[in-house]
């Protein structure tokens, strides 16, 4: 093991394995005169062999070293291996044989100097040179102070010793993947000739990208190999190559051959899912395809691309479109190909049999987020036909319009964009053209107008309030031991994370709204004041009154051997409202007999929050709001609001929300299902809610639990259908749509509890799953996929033996 330590200069260190020099055998040559023109020939004995060096990235060793392995060989005997260090830090490590070594392994490790940048690259290129003076290839390795990932660069296609022929277009594919993000990716050319390309990337910047270049071989090159380095450059500069592959480049004269197919389909496929299909052949490929088949051979679908026969190499990703309504259905896909002349191939294994790839195809169309990031939430609205989706790490709503399968421009709003919910207009459901967007990474709510700009813009930002609780006991003077009023402060973060949006006014179908409540969930950090650190709260808030609720009904209840007295204030923020006590201390109260009174509201301050993350729904018609406690532990609670009830006037009590259950009723519900949350819904009319959980429990706008439907735990949300109003609803509407575990969609009947279909997806929801029914009246399910986003229109024939 050598050891030492990198610098800006070189060190050149001598290993403990060094020995004096020997000679495997010497030799004596003589010297022969030679005369003007006399030829000196060398002897037929001189070692002509190159040696072989690999480097290669050592075990795991502390963030502080660089470690590597460099093993060496030669046919008579090794003379010095060096390994030269550059980019983040610089060095040089050289050894010299003083004995006969055909062979030699030796472990390098580097001390990193405190000035080095972490996660910088660095460069390790190796030599060897024998004792005739023959110089070994240079090897590399790319490694990273702080033993971070490097930047990697990788040709995938095609793999090295494919066919490439002078005079043809070669399509070269590769990928890269860096640390700190790819800026610019691309590959050199060396041997029969030498050409670079690359192409360079704006922001935002990816951490791996993949790119196609079309290469054209010149004719003079015949006979000849060539050497195809990736590269890639991340945003620090720094520049590292990648695996280099070979390529013979031959004579399009060899007309024997027949096209090499290779197909790529994923397991289950979706209706209007991707075909990869790739074919090399030297004279040139002229036609490349795939077929769809039946399981009895049946061709369902077929499609192909001619060419000119100038690519060597072929590849194509197909749109399959595959004419199935029935899901799931067993189907078998293959390539093809035919090459410049004439010769015909389908995709095989290596042993040469046919390959059949068997699938499913599926119901849905999943489209992957344009630039990346994470679904939180998903709105339909049906005058634009579109869904708008919250993409919390790239600040803005990615638009996807349903009439042709595409995003359009996204619409730029706060900071990490969370819950979406629309302005209400009337109690049948009608809404504004506006959606307000909770920027759980600051502390206010985006508007964002519809009918401005092609796809919408941010119009206003409201800003919402700090609310701050206190709860006030009696405690005993440690000096005087009289007792005194003790004020503790509890601080929670402001900033939103799921909404919904009610309104209050007459509680009609068709009546107009009269002010908008928005409902939300607040994001918790660590830094909230003990004992709520990392919990989060919910509130109410008027934007039309400017006027704040936070929610304590749920905690109202004295606690074993205590007494806490609440107290809320809000402090407004930006000028929206005013400062204001939402809960006193002491409040002045009409005892029913012309006095008054002093009331206090006493607490449990343990049920005062709620873990992360807690979910919120408002129902279709406006009135209603279901909450359901997140985590992942056992015992969650649930809880609803009602907009229309207002405070409590009956004794009054004018700080308690009537609209809000009823501490006695979430208890309830916790005893009765006992389970954690992984999503909430509630129907049109709000009279059903759900929470998703190990099942699914049912209950109604007092917590009582109406039912179980057995659907499977995941980390996907639910939904019911748009027009479902409970038990009055017809089969047609009376449903549920779940997420699962496995990649379907559930389907049950909210009144007899049954599930009556399941929906085969591509991949399992892992997001939010949203119900919608289009102007055209077809039903569509929208859900959020680790690949992006997948919508699937559902038929409207579901039965059950239920009537």
């Amino acid at each position: 093991m050598s050891e030492f330590i990198a610098g800006r200069s070189s060190l050149r260190p001598t290993p403990r394995t060094a020995r004096p020099l020997a000679l495997a055998a010497v030799v004596a040559l003589t010297a022969l005169g030679a005369c003007s023109g006399d030829e000196v020939i060398d002897p037929p004995f001189r070692d002509t062999i190159v040696p072989r060096v690999q480097v290669a990235k050592g075990n795991t060793v502390a963030d502080t070293m660089l470690s590597m392995t460099v093993n060496a060989t030669d046919n008579i005997g090794l003379k010095r291996v060096r390994v030269l260090l550059a980019g983040g830090i610089s060095a040089t490590y050289d050894t010299v044989m003083t004995s006969a070594v055909t062979s030699l392994t030796v472990n390098v490790n580097i001390r990193v100097p405190n000035n080095a940048p972490l996660g910088a690259t660095v460069n390790a290129r190796a030599v060897a040179i024998d004792g005739a003076g023959n110089v070994s290839d240079t090897s590399r390795v790319a490694l990273t102070v702080g033993n971070l990932e490097p930047p990697q660069a990788v040709v995938t296609s095609p793999v090295t010793g494919s066919p490439v022929v002078s005079g043809k277009s070669l399509v070269i594919s590769f990928s890269g993947k860096a640390r700190y993000k790819v800026r610019t990716l691309g590959y050199e050319i060396t041997g029969a000739y030498n050409v670079k390309d690359s192409a360079s990337f704006g922001n935002p910047l990816r951490d791996s990208v993949a790119v196609l270049d079309t290469l054209v071989v010149p004719d003079t090159v015949k006979g000849q190999l060539i050497t195809v380095t990736p590269f890639v450059t991340d945003s620090l500069n720094q520049r590292v190559l990648g695996t280099a592959v070979q390529y013979a480049v031959q004579s399009p004269a060899n007309a024997t051959t027949v096209p090499i197919v290779r197909t790529g389909v994923a397991a289950r496929l979706e209706v209007q899912d991707t075909i990869f299909v790739e074919a090399t052949d030297p004279v040139g490929i002229s036609v490349l395809g795939y077929e769809v088949r039946g399981l009895t051979g049946q061709l369902i679908v077929a499609d192909s691309v001619t060419s000119t026969g100038g690519f060597s190499t072929l590849v194509r990703t197909f749109r399959s479109r595959v004419p199935v309504t029935v899901f799931p259905t067993l189907v078998t896909v293959t390539g093809f190909a035919r090459n410049a002349n004439g010769r015909r191939d389908v995709a095989r294994f290596t042993s040469g049999a046919l390959r059949l790839d068997t699938v499913a195809v599926v119901a849905g169309y999943t489209s992957p987020l344009p630039t990346g990031g994470q679904v939180a939430d998903a709105f339909y609205f049906p005058r634009t036909d579109r869904i708008y989706l919250s993409n919390i790490e790239r600040n803005w709503l990615e638009v996807y319009n349903l009439a042709d399968s595409t995003f359009r421009t996204p619409i730029a709003v706060g900071s990490r964009p969370w819950g979406i919910a629309p302005w209400p207009r009337n109690r049948d459901g009608v809404m504004a053209d506006t959606l307000l967007v909770a920027n759980s990474g600051g502390t206010n709510i985006s508007y964002v107008d519809l009918k401005t700009g092609t796809t919408g813009r941010e119009v206003f930002r409201y800003a919402l309030p700090n609310i701050v609780a206190y709860s006030i006991t009696t405690v005993r003077s440690e000096a005087t031991d009289a007792p005194m009023t003790q004020r503790t402060v509890y601080d929670f973060s402001d900033r939103p994370q799921y909404i919904a949006a009610t309104c209050n006014g007459a509680n009609t179908p068709g009546a107009p709204c009269q002010d908008i409540i928005a409902v939300y969930s607040t994001t918790p950090t660590p830094g909230q004041s003990v004992p709520f650190p990392n919990q989060g709260t919910l509130r109410w808030e008027n934007l039309t009154q400017r006027t704040s609720h936070f929610f304590f009904e749920q905690a109202i209840g004295q606690s074993v051997g205590r007494s806490d007295t609440l107290e809320v204030e809000r402090f407004a923020a930006g000028g929206f409202g005013k400062d204001s006590l939402l809960v006193p201390y002491k409040q002045r109260v009409p005892n029913g007999n012309g006095g008054f009174f002093d009331y206090s509201i006493v607490i449990r301050l343990d049920r005062l929050a709620f873990r992360d993350t807690t979910f919120v729904r408002g129902s279709g018609n406006f009135r209603r709001a279901v909450f359901g406690e997140g985590g992942s532990v056992l015992g969650s609670r649930a809880m609803t609001y009602d907009a229309t009830l207002g405070f409590d006037s009956t004794p009054p009590v004018p700080v308690i929300d009537k609209g809000i259950s009823r501490p006695i009723d979430v208890s309830d519900f916790v005893a009765n299902t006992f389970s954690r949350v992984q999503g909430v819904g509630v129907n049109f009319d709000g009279e059903l809610n759900a929470v998703k959980g190990d099942s699914t429990y049912l209950f109604d706008k007092t917590l009582r639990l109406q039912g179980i439907l057995q659907s499977r735990p995941s980390g996907g949300g639910l939904d019911f259908h748009p027009l479902n109003t409970g038990a009055n609803s017809t089969l047609r509407t009376r449903l549920a749509f779940i997420a699962s575990s496995e990649p379907v969609i559930d389907v049950f009947d909210t009144y007899c509890y049954r599930k009556i279909a399941s929906i085969p997806i591509r991949d399992p929801i892992i997001g939010p799953v949203r119900a919608t029914t289009r102007p055209n009246g077809q039903l569509v399910l929208v859900g959020a996929t680790i690949r992006g986003v997948t919508v699937v229109a559902l038929p409207d024939n579901f039965t059950t033996t239920c009537q």
